[in-house]
C-alpha cells in the first residue's frame, strides 16, 4: 500500500509547482515583446516587466515609482497620455494612445498603449496596461506622409514647368515672330523710319525668352538632382557687379540705378553659379517691377556666422497675401511689371531652390506702393570673422 504523502511533502510539491509557473511567467514577460506595466490612480509606475530594458533600454527598477507621463513622455505627447489615462479611469476606453517615450540612449520610442481599469479588483488594485512597441510602423506611416507630400509638390512641379512651356515660354517666341514679320514687311516696303524700334522690341522680348528659358532649364536640373553643388570662397561685392553689368541695359532702359553698397571685404561660402542666378532673378524682379527712374540697392549684414544678403527696390510693392506665398510652387500668380513686362514666378522659385542648397533662407518685406525688399542667408567665410 502506497504510502500517503504527509503535509510537509505536500507543501513541498505545491511549492515547486508555483515555484516552475512563476518562472515560466517571469520568462514569457521578460521575453515577450510587448511590456505589462501596472499604473496606480495618480499614474505612478508600481510594476514594469523585464522586457521594457528590452524595449527602452531602462532596468523595470528604474521605471517604477515614478509619474512616468512627467518623466518618461515627450512634452509635446504629454496631454494626450494624460487624456488616454482618464479614459481609462473613467472606463470610458481601453486606451490605443500613441505616444513617444524616452530610450535610455537618449532616443525616443513609440509606444503603444492598452489597458483595462482593476483598480477595485482587490487582487490588482492597478491599472493593467499592455505596452507595445510601434516606433517601425509610426515611422512607416510617417514616411508614407512625407511620401504624399512629395508627390503632391512634384504634381505642382510638373503643372508648374508645363503652364510654363506652354503659355509663358510660347509668349516672347511669338512676339519674336510677330515683330520679325513686320520688320520683313518694312524692310520690302523700304520703310526704315520704325525698323530701329522694331529692333529694339525683338531684342527684348528675345532676352526675355532667353532669361525664361535659362531659368526653366536651371529649375529642371534642380528638381531632377542633375545640379552640382560647389561652394567656394566668393567676394559678394563682386559677384553682385558682375550681375550689375549683366542687367545694366535692361535697368537704364527704365532709367533705374542699381546701388551696390557691399563692403570689399565680405565674403561668403557659395556656389558662384547658384548665386549669379540669385542676385540675377532678385534684382531683374526689382527692375521689373519698379518705376522709372527708381533705384534697387544691396546690402548685406553679418550676424554671426551669417550674412544676410538684401535686395531691396521702391516699386509698387505687394500685398500681404502675395509676400507669404512668393517661393510656394502650388502658389500661381504673375503681375506684370511697371511697363506690363511678363514673368511666371519662376525666378523665385528657383532662388529658393538655390539657397536651399546653401542650408540658408529667404523671404521677403514688403509694403504696397512702397517697395519690397528680399532678404536671404548665407555662410560667412572665416576671412570676415
Amino acid at each position: 500500500m502506497d504510502k500517503k504523502p504527509t503535509y510537509e511533502e505536500l507543501e513541498q510539491q505545491y511549492n515547486k509547482l508555483l515555484a516552475e509557473k512563476e518562472a515560466k511567467l517571469s520568462h514569457l514577460l521578460k521575453n515577450s515583446f510587448d511590456m505589462v506595466v501596472l499604473l496606480d490612480s495618480e499614474g505612478n509606475q508600481t510594476y514594469v516587466s523585464e522586457s521594457c530594458e528590452k524595449i527602452l533600454g531602462y532596468s523595470p527598477d528604474e521605471l517604477t515609482n515614478i509619474p512616468v507621463i512627467e518623466k518618461m513622455i515627450h512634452p509635446e505627447d504629454q496631454e494626450k497620455t494624460y487624456n488616454g489615462l482618464k479614459g481609462i479611469l473613467t472606463k470610458k476606453a481601453h486606451g490605443g494612445t500613441q505616444y513617444r517615450h524616452r530610450h535610455k540612449n537618449g532616443g525616443w520610442i513609440y509606444l503603444e498603449a492598452f489597458g483595462t481599469n482593476q483598480l477595485d479588483n482587490p487582487n490588482i488594485n492597478s491599472i493593467v496596461l499592455n505596452v507595445r512597441d510601434v516606433t517601425e510602423r509610426k515611422n512607416a506611416e510617417l514616411a508614407l506622409v512625407e511620401s504624399q507630400a512629395r508627390l503632391r509638390e512634384l504634381n505642382a512641379t510638373k503643372d508648374r514647368f508645363f503652364s510654363i512651356i506652354a503659355h509663358d515660354l510660347k509668349s516672347p517666341f511669338a512676339n519674336v515672330l510677330g515683330l520679325s514679320e513686320m520688320l520683313e514687311e518694312h524692310a520690302q516696303n523700304k520703310d526704315y523710319g520704325e525698323l530701329e524700334q522694331i529692333s529694339k522690341l525683338i531684342h527684348q522680348s528675345s532676352l526675355l525668352a532667353m532669361d525664361l528659358l535659362t531659368n526653366l532649364l536651371e529649375w529642371a536640373r534642380a528638381q531632377t538632382g542633375r545640379i552640382k553643388f560647389n561652394p567656394v570662397k566668393v567676394n559678394l561685392k563682386e559677384q553682385v557687379n558682375e550681375v550689375k553689368n549683366l542687367l545694366t541695359n535692361l535697368a537704364l532702359q527704365k532709367s533705374i540705378t542699381i546701388h551696390n553698397n557691399l563692403e570689399n571685404n565680405t565674403f561668403v561660402q557659395a556656389d558662384k553659379k547658384m548665386l549669379s542666378t540669385i542676385f540675377r532673378n532678385l534684382i531683374s524682379n526689382g527692375i521689373k517691377f519698379t518705376h522709372q527712374g527708381g533705384k534697387i540697392t544691396v546690402n548685406a549684414t553679418q550676424l554671426d556666422h551669417q550674412i544676410i544678403v538684401s535686395v531691396a527696390d521702391n516699386g509698387i510693392g505687394m500685398n500681404p497675401e502675395l509676400t507669404d506665398n512668393l517661393f510656394k510652387i502650388d502658389y500661381s500668380y504673375s503681375s506684370p511689371g511697371t511697363h506690363q513686362e511678363t514673368g511666371t514666378g519662376l525666378g523665385l522659385l528657383l532662388c529658393k531652390e538655390f539657397v536651399d542648397f546653401h542650408n540658408g533662407k529667404i523671404w521677403a518685406v514688403s509694403t504696397p506702393g512702397k517697395g519690397s525688399t528680399f532678404h536671404f542667408t548665407l555662410s560667412a567665410d572665416s576671412q570676415n570673422s
